[in-house]
């Protein structure tokens, strides 16, 4: 996944990288199945990565959603200031509305 929002953090040891492809699996995966319905045994089947390891990032997948989230966060309020272009209120408006439908469309209504 060359290019992701995860990689773009600056993840440099083996370890966050490690960390970043965990939680870009588990982001996809969270968004298709459900936080509930997705299961750490699913996780480790999409990352690879050892039960261990992943315990070793995230002491639970609790932990792990948490940490999905504050991505999130970080990701739109990203979005948001990249979003709104223009001098005047209305074109700021326009231009973010306009960003939120190519996203969507994009992504195909999918993750948010």
């Amino acid at each position: 996944m060359v290019g992701t929002i995860y990689e773009k953090m600056d993840a440099t040891s083996k370890g966050e990288k490690t960390r970043a492809r965990v939680l870009e699996a588990a982001t996809q995966l969270i968004n298709q199945k459900g936080f509930r319905s997705t299961s750490v045994n699913d996780i480790i089947h999409v990352t690879g990565v050892k039960k261990g390891n992943l315990y070793f990032h995230f002491s639970s997948k609790e932990e792990l959603g948490l940490a999905i989230l504050e991505q999130a966060h970080k990701d739109f309020m990203a979005f948001l200031s990249n979003s709104f272009k223009g001098e005047r209120p209305l074109e700021r408006v326009s231009s973010y509305l306009d960003a939120v439908l190519e996203k969507q469309r994009k992504t195909k209504f999918v993750g948010g």
